[in-house]
């Protein structure tokens, strides 16, 4: 008994076997690396053990936390294959970290506002009268923003692998844009390459003109009509001597708003 809460083993140890492969997973998979299904499980079942025996310790505070970053260390260690390299190691353990952290404080914060009993333990960690239901669905909705926010991050960093600032020039008008370079982007008109522009920068250069030329172009619904806009040229400053397409053609693109970047160039 803790309090007026009666504590199950089989219980709290499935409870953090959960939590701690939650955790080691998804630290691993936001470190960019190959969860070994395994060394996850084992991984967990020492954790889960350590976890339900750590309260019976009589240790400092101090070493208290310094048994359970290292404990926490060599978990990401067991889990992480060792071919994968000491930086592999290092990120997973400082995202195990992190994710603990956010974790455990996520459902302190949830606790208090809410008015659940709970009764924190010497060294780090807690015992609650949530039942194992309630903890599954918070780990369960933990996991899941967490492996959104991960593949977010992940195509954020795809996109500005991509991306390169450019220069538009038409007569004496230059605008600075962000320029995505799309390997699919082929188009092309009478031997000129085609790049697609947002609304907002097209109307910066030509303001309400119309259109100087068309194109058809073809889509997966089919066919249509795109309007073209001549330029002098688009610059792609790259850092490495550039990239200048001279004589282009931009052709307004309505779903490029809110991505990141305003220009879509041709495959390079």
């Amino acid at each position: 008994m803790v309090g007026s809460m009666e504590v199950y083993v089989e219980y709290a140890i499935l409870e953090n076997l959960l939590v701690d492969g939650a955790l080691l997973y998804l630290a691993q998979t936001a470190a960019g690396q190959a969860v070994n299904l395994p060394r996850l499980l084992l991984a967990s079942a020492l954790g889960a053990v350590f976890a339900v025996l750590f309260p019976f310790l009589v240790v400092s505070p101090w070493l208290s936390y310094g048994l359970k970053f290292t404990v926490g260390a060599m978990l990401c260690m067991i889990a992480v294959k060792p071919k994968n390299g000491r930086g592999r190691y290092a990120m997973t353990i400082l995202l195990f970290y992190a994710l603990s952290f956010c974790f455990g404080g996520g459902l302190v914060a949830f606790f208090s506002v809410f008015g659940i009993e709970y009764y924190t333990l010497s060294g780090g960690g807690f015992l609650s009268s949530v039942p194992v239901g309630g903890l599954l669905a918070a780990l369960a909705t933990f996991v899941a923003l967490g492996k959104w926010a991960v593949r977010k991050l992940y195509e954020r960093k795809q996109v500005c692998s991509h991306l390169y600032p450019c220069e538009i020039v038409v007569g004496e008008k230059r605008v600075k844009v962000d320029g995505f370079v799309d390997t699919g982007n082929t188009a092309s008109h009478l031997g000129r390459a085609v790049c697609f522009v947002t609304p907002d920068i097209l109307y910066r250069l030509f303001g309400m003109q119309p259109p100087k030329e068309r194109m058809t172009v073809r889509t997966v619904s089919g066919e249509r009509q795109i309007g073209l806009f001549p330029v002098d040229e688009v610059r792609i400053l790259d850092g490495k001597g550039g990239k200048t397409l001279v004589g282009a053609y931009l052709s307004p693109a309505v779903h490029m708003l809110g991505k990141g970047y305003q220009l879509l160039l041709p495959e390079r």
